[in-house]
């Protein structure tokens, strides 16, 4: 399952590599957009794993 796999270091990870992306081909660019997709990802899953910790 994706949120098991989901740290904060991940995240920081794909959120440096969007920016990176958005530096060099632009904010609009395919390239940035789909990291960022990916980011919203990881942090839908990370408040998903957090929260069925607390149930």
């Amino acid at each position: 399952m994706l949120s098991n796999k989901v740290t904060p270091e991940r995240i920081e990870e794909k959120r440096r590599e969007m920016i990176e992306l958005a530096e060099i081909f632009g904010i609009n660019s395919l390239l940035t957009i789909q990291a960022s997709q990916e980011l919203d990802i990881l942090l839908n899953a990370l408040t998903k794993k957090r929260k069925a910790e607390y149930i």
